[in-house]
């Protein structure tokens, strides 16, 4: 142990001593690179202080760069570890009653009914107007806000404890952190020193995004499988509507430049009180065009203006074929492209989640059976298997693979192929089988083998009746036998007589 401690001490101080030398080195390049710099400078070459600037920055950038993935890696890793440790029960964790209760459905179901009756209570606070409001319901605001910024306070805490720290870097929970430090900042630390922010207490309204959580967490039920794939589409378009509200932008602009040249300012409609109402400038004509590309009422002034110039009724069909039926038609093309495409990715990513699934649980099992290995020659014998069930930790891998103590004597000959022994391949291959549900190419293995095992059990009994035969004439044949024997033992009797 004490060896194990020094190498470890010595590979934090190798590892510190190599960070300061790295550190040492990248100041003694920037106090070099500001050394030259100040030299071109004095010596007037500035095409070389040029140089060295690019240079510089360019070090700079990539060092920046090389220090950004070196801390994604480790964080990567952090957090994987992070997973294990929460997920596997066979690994150590810090907090075990914690992990228990994170992991339990009392917890879920718990926390989205409080996420739920949150909404309820955002929605009955928005109703309540500031002239009508009464004391008893300051009163019953403040107590139901207090309590649920405790409730999310409380489940951030424990999900944080259970998961890790790492796990409030993860994008899916930024929402969840800014919304939990929103309430404890307006309610528990600006609320008690009467500092009112509006703008923020308003913003605790936010609160009701968290249903999109609750939505994920019954993603996978079958009966919420369509609200998912609404959910998921909406999110995944974002960026898709954002260059779609840049090029409805964008034709508004070009069309409104047109409409206020030909309308706001022709002189056809320089006392037309309507036109100047609705295209007099550019904010004006957007806003028109705007309400023309929705089809709202725009008959209510394309038709009075139509009547004094009937090219304007030519503008209108004109922009209504580009914007209405043209454009946003192809905007909504492109948004069920990218469903189609976010669907077929997430089936390719699913498959590839659970090949990689797969690799670890066969690591894991391959590592399991080196384990239970004790002679290490790469074969499981019956009582190798037997002594390492003994042991606490084997039988804690064992039920966290959901085989209980009761079944490990029905274990081996359940994986036995009747050999006595069995490699890392066939135990891999039959825990497998066993954690698995039955499919059905399983189902009708089984048949096929009970059929097999009728067919011999007629044979057997085909073969019985024969021998039941045989042995009927060998007792008939001896049968005759006797009575044979018992008429010459008489003719005998008689011969000694006579």
């Amino acid at each position: 142990m004490q060896r194990t401690g020094s190498g470890l001490k010595t590979q934090k101080s190798q590892k510190r001593t190599k960070g300061l030398r790295s550190h040492s080195n990248l100041e003694e390049v920037h106090g070099n690179c500001c050394e030259r710099c100040f030299d071109y400078i004095i010596t007037g070459d500035f095409s070389g202080l040029y140089r060295g600037a690019k240079n510089g920055i360019v070090t700079f950038i990539t060092n920046l760069s090389e220090r950004h993935q070196n801390f994604q890696k480790w964080f990567a890793l952090k957090r994987k570890e992070q997973e294990q440790r929460a997920t596997d029960k066979t690994i150590e964790h810090p907090y075990p009653r914690i992990r228990t209760i994170v992991h339990t459905n009392c917890f879920e179901i718990i926390g989205n009914m409080v996420i739920f009756a949150n909404t309820f209570v955002v929605g009955w606070q928005a109703e309540l107007l500031p002239h009508t409001v009464t004391d008893r319901d300051k009163l019953v605001s403040t107590i139901l806000e207090n309590f649920f910024t405790f409730a999310f306070v409380v489940e951030l805490l424990l999900s944080t404890l259970c998961w890790g720290w790492t796990s409030l870097l993860e994008r899916e929970n930024w929402m969840d952190v800014f919304l939990v430090f929103l309430g404890v900042l307006t309610t528990w630390i600006l609320g008690p020193f009467g500092i009112e922010v509006d703008f923020l207490r308003k913003l605790t309204a936010l609160r009701t995004l968290r249903l999109i959580r609750l939505a994920r967490a019954v993603r996978l039920r079958p009966e919420f499988k369509e609200m998912w794939a609404l959910m998921k589409g909406l999110t995944d378009s974002g960026e898709t509507l954002f260059w779609t509200y840049v090029m409805i932008f964008c034709v508004l602009y070009f069309f409104a430049i047109i409409a206020t040249s030909l309308i706001g300012k022709a002189e056809a409609f320089q006392d037309d009180a309507l036109a100047q109402e609705y295209f007099g400038d550019m904010i004006l004509s957007m806003l028109s065009l705007f309400q023309l590309m929705t089809l709202d009422s725009w008959t209510g002034f394309a038709r009075p203006l139509m009547e004094k110039q009937v090219w304007v009724a030519l503008f209108f069909i004109f922009f209504i074929a580009v914007a209405v039926f043209v454009m946003l038609n192809l905007v909504t093309a492109v948004i069920v492209e990218n469903s189609f495409s976010e669907s077929k990715s997430e089936e390719i990513e699913l498959a590839v989640r659970l090949e990689r699934e797969k690799e670890e649980e066969l690591e894991d099992l391959k590592q399991f059976f080196l384990q239970i290995d004790l002679d290490g020659n790469g074969a499981l014998t019956k009582q190798e298997f037997f002594k390492a069930t003994k042991q606490r930790k084997i039988r804690q891998k064992l039920r966290a693979l959901d085989i209980m103590p009761k079944d490990i004597d029905e274990l081996w000959d359940i994986l036995d192929e009747g050999k006595g022994e069995m490699n890392v391949e066939e135990f891999q291959s039959g825990i497998r089988r066993l954690r698995g549900e039955a499919k059905a190419k399983d189902i009708l293995r089984l048949y096929k083998e009970v059929r097999q095992f009728e067919a011999s059990v007629d044979e057997v009994e085909g073969h019985l009746g024969a021998s039941r035969e045989r042995l009927r004439n060998v007792q008939d044949q001896l049968s005759r036998c006797k009575v044979d024997v018992a008429a010459f033992t008489r003719t005998l009797v008689r011969a000694k007589e006579a």
